[in-house]
């Protein structure tokens, strides 16, 4: 390309030459017209110089060459084909210097005959043209089959010199007399023919692989007439034309020819040309070898012995090639047939394997014609649809199918019809002649087009197991295991899609929490609690709508969500509630009532399924305070209801930061010995129970009824608990430094923390730390507390230890005299609600039950609670060894329980 993008001259030139526009081969007739025409006027004599016979060959040959040379230059060509034109260019160019070669010679001899200079040249370029036909690749696969074709030519190159020696050579070169000139120039042509012909028989046995078939043709044919025509020069006249003056112009428009009819196929690359596959057969030698024994039988009439001797070589050598032929055929026929046998002892076994395994299968196989009628049915049916496969054949396939799935499947059918390459794949429901169905995977194919099937293959997998078991799996990842009611998740949901569905002022949450379900999961065990959970589902899904959805958040709590539903629609739906609540639940020999606090909460347009959730939780809450009101008590949400709930949130996150800055501190009230000596007089307390106090610093004084239940629902009283421990026993232990008479320490524990697996680990580890003797740690533990077994254990572990357990506010709680069995409890702590009526007539029958059980049972008793002498007096009577009170002593600090041993000291010091 120039700079300007414009071809280059030469490239022009070409193109417009060798291009679509048949410039070459009009030039070429051109030149084969003129060619024969001064042949024609030379014939009888020569009418002017012989030089200029030779030059139509010269012209033709460049232009053949330059033709045959363009093909292989071109990048689009593959390499094989590019290299075997360049040769054969080559090869035509070496014919035309053979061609001014021959001219030069006629200027100083008109009468002359090929000589050796252009003798040479001509051999050249038929060794260059024999090479190029010998490195065309073949395209024959394996040894064999290349060998059989090397022989098959030897055998037609064979006959056809036999016939060129017979005929042509022998008698030209007895009519020259042994001529050197002759010999060779006769030579020369035999090489040449002999070499055409190799080339028409590897086009006629192979065609080309990498070469166009119909440019190899037009190229042997080219050949041929080159050869041919030149045979006969040495038995013409002296001063006559050569036959090559005809021969090579029509040659070269042959070569031509071959030339375009590579470009017009191009193969792009490496690629080779696809040929249709053809049988390995040619009646090619076997016309040799019987043109051979004709020309044997022609010279047996001869009286020339060398003659004769000569065709009877010639024929045992085609014998030989092909006894040669006959053997390797026999062989590759005994392989092909021994491969044939083992290919068909295989195929018999895979048949036999592919029927056993279509004849066992549990898959369903079936084949239908086009117009869905079963053709063929696998023993599957049996089991998927209740009757044999014989009496399958023969009927629509839509007689298997679930009368629901018929449109979907044959909306597959036609799919696979319209798209033969494509399989579908998709699911449907089979029906079995009991009526019921089975679900199954179907692979569809369209095998129409192979004569071995010829219908449309489906294989029908069973997924009905596969189906339940994801359709349980679905259930039980939306559901509550235990209810089998929609589960958080789920439930969330189905509130979110009625938001957007309707209006959200018709739509409404309603939040159900069981009162004192806990205690009868405490008291009756878990096995009665979940009964009376099944219970109380079983009795919401009774009282709600139809469509209604009805879940269980988990625990006790539960939620309703009522769709296009008003007040009017809510308050029917609560009232089912309480009537189906109202009837008793009988539990495994217990007959219980249900009662329930009910939160409502309303759709808005902002709400969110969590914000629902949330307002009806605080109707709940609300709903739960008012224990006053009926068993079944309900109370829709209002801004209002909020204030509390956020006041929690505040003091939540208020206990947060004072334990994290220490905002608490301990004080101490006194227990006394009942019969001992008065505090006031010069007295000490046995023990002290230590108490919490918070000094908030905005709020001042947070009473511990307000924040000692949220500490426990948070957790936050495990963290505050290790600190009060730890404060305490610090301080237990500077009394003991300076007082002997140091009272016992009493610590509070909650069920919260003692279900802490490390929590007997953390107890040991402060007592460590500071170095107070166990002995002198009392954890006060209440009744509750008694009743979860991972608290009971750690009991056990602090029991262990050496710490005693006092069990407070006894004869309040759930606890029995199995409990005090069961847990190793060292104290009694008499509940202050018995300890105020102790000094009633009818109060003072449990006080003195109470201290007679502790005396049978070895325990200490404290009688807590004590205001009045007449209390402190009473109890004393009945033989409680310890009191405490506000009439000994308030909650005080450190120092005053140190001014109190100090002065205890001194009263003893006195005495």
């Amino acid at each position: 390309m120039t700079g300007s993008g414009r071809p280059r001259p030469a490239a022009r030139l070409r193109d417009a030459v060798f291009g679509p526009s048949h410039a070459d081969v009009i030039t070429q007739v051109v030149i084969v017209v003129v060619a024969w025409g001064w042949f024609a006027l030379n014939v009888r004599g020569p009418v002017g110089p012989a030089a200029l016979g030779w030059v139509p060959n010269l012209c033709s040959a460049v232009l053949a060459g330059a033709a045959l040379w363009t093909v292989g230059a071109d990048p689009r060509v593959n390499r094989a084909a590019a290299r075997f034109w360049r040769y054969l260019g080559a090869g035509t160019l070496l014919v035309g210097l053979g061609s001014v070669v021959r001219g030069v010679q006629a200027i100083a001899d008109p009468a002359g005959r090929i000589g050796a200079v252009d003798g040479v040249v001509f051999l050249a370029a038929v060794l260059l043209e024999g090479w190029a036909l010998l490195r065309l690749p073949l395209g024959l696969e394996g040894r064999p089959r290349r060998v059989t074709f090397l022989l098959d030519a030897c055998t037609v190159v064979a006959a056809g010199g036999l016939f060129l020696w017979q005929f042509w050579l022998r008698p030209s070169l007895a009519q020259e007399g042994g001529n050197r000139t002759a010999f060779f120039t006769g030579l020369v042509t035999l090489v040449v023919v002999l070499l055409a012909l190799f080339a028409i028989v590897k086009v006629a046995l192979t065609g080309g692989s990498t070469v166009d078939r119909a440019a190899l043709r037009w190229f042997g044919l080219a050949i041929v007439i080159g050869a041919l025509a030149s045979a006969p020069e040495a038995l013409l006249p002296p001063g006559a034309p050569s036959p090559s003056q005809l021969a090579v112009p029509l040659s070269c428009l042959f070569a031509v020819f071959a030339a375009r009819c590579e470009r017009r196929t191009r193969p792009a690359g490496d690629a080779t040309v696809v040929r249709a596959r053809r049988r390995p057969f040619s009646v090619m030698p076997y016309v040799a070898v019987a043109a051979g024994n004709v020309l044997l039988l022609y010279v047996m009439t001869s009286d020339d012995a060398g003659e004769r001797l000569g065709v009877a070589v010639g024929v045992v050598i085609l014998a030989v090639l092909v006894v040669a032929r006959q053997m390797l055929t026999f062989q590759e026929n005994a392989r092909l047939v021994a491969r044939l046998d083992a290919g068909m002892v295989e195929l018999g076994d895979r048949e036999r394997r592919f029927r056993s395994l279509v004849q066992n299968a549990s898959d369903l196989i079936t084949v239908t014609d086009a117009e869905g009628i079963l053709t063929y049915v696998s023993p599957g049916a049996t089991r998927l649809l209740g009757l044999p496969a014989e009496q399958w054949p023969g009927r629509p396939a839509a007689d298997m199918l679930y009368v629901d799935d018929v449109g979907e499947v044959l909306a597959a059918y036609e799919r696979v019809i319209r798209e033969p390459d494509a399989p579908v794949v998709f699911q449907a429901r089979l029906a079995h002649i009991d009526g019921s169905w089975r679900w199954t995977e179907i692979t569809m194919a369209n095998l129409l087009h192979d004569p071995g099937v010829a219908g449309i293959v489906c294989n029908s997998r069973d997924v009905t197991d596969a189906r339940d078991f994801q359709q349980r799996l679905s259930h039980q990842a939306s559901h509550d295991a235990l209810t089998d009611l929609a589960n958080r998740s789920l439930f969330g949901e189905r509130v979110s899609e009625a938001l957007s569905a309707g209006p959200p002022e018709r739509l409404r949450v309603l939040l159900i929490d069981l009162n004192e379900f806990k205690t009868v999961n405490d008291t009756l065990g878990h096995a009665v609690g979940d009964a009376l959970l099944v219970a109380a589902a079983n009795r919401l899904r009774s009282a709600v709508r139809r469509g209604d959805i009805v879940a269980r958040l988990g625990g006790d709590e539960f939620a309703i969500l009522l769709e296009h539903a008003d007040a009017a629609a809510a308050q029917t739906v609560i009232a089912r509630i309480a009537a189906a609540f109202d009837e008793p639940v009988d539990v495994d020999g217990h007959r219980l009532r249900l009662a329930a606090s009910i939160g409502v909460a309303l759709g808005t347009v902002a709400a969110t399924p969590q914000e629902l959730l949330r307002r009806a939780d605080v109707a709940m809450y609300a709903a739960k305070a008012d224990r006053d009101g009926p068993r079944i008590r309900h109370v829709d949400y209002a801004a209002p209801l909020d204030v509390p709930v956020r006041a929690r949130a505040t003091l939540e996150r208020d206990l947060r930061t004072g334990i994290d800055e220490e905002q608490f501190s301990v004080v101490y009230q006194p227990i006394v010995a009942l019969d001992g000596v008065d505090l006031a007089a010069g007295g000490v307390p046995a023990m002290v129970e230590a108490l919490v106090r918070w000094e908030h610093p905005d709020r001042g004084t947070v009473p511990p009824a307000d924040f000692i239940p949220v500490a426990e629902s948070t957790g936050l009283i495990v963290p505050l608990g290790r600190w009060i421990l730890e404060q305490t026993c610090r301080q237990a232990v500077q009394w003991l430094a300076v007082y002997d008479a140091a009272p016992r320490l009493s610590v509070n524990v909650s069920a919260r923390q003692l279900q802490e697996a490390d929590f007997a680990a953390d107890v040991s580890r402060v007592l460590t730390a500071t170095g107070l003797a166990p002995h002198r740690l009392t954890v006060e533990i209440t009744e509750t507390a008694t009743l979860h077994p991972s608290c009971v254990q750690s009991v056990h572990a602090l029991r262990a230890l050496g710490v005693r357990i006092s069990l407070d506010d006894f004869g309040t709680g759930h606890s029995s005299l199995s409990t005090l069995q069961s847990c190793p409890v060292d104290e009694i702590k008499l509940d202050r609600a018995f300890t105020g009526t102790c000094t009633a007539p009818a109060g003072r029958t449990v006080a003195a039950a109470v201290i007679q059980m502790a005396r049978a049972l070895r325990l200490t008793a404290v009688a807590e609670g004590i205001e009045t002498e007449a209390q402190a007096q009473r109890l004393r009577d009945l033989g409680y060894p310890h009191g405490q009170g506000y009439h000994f002593a308030k909650p005080q600090p450190p120092e005053q329980i140190a001014a109190l041993l100090e002065a205890g000291k001194a009263y003893a010091a006195a005495r």
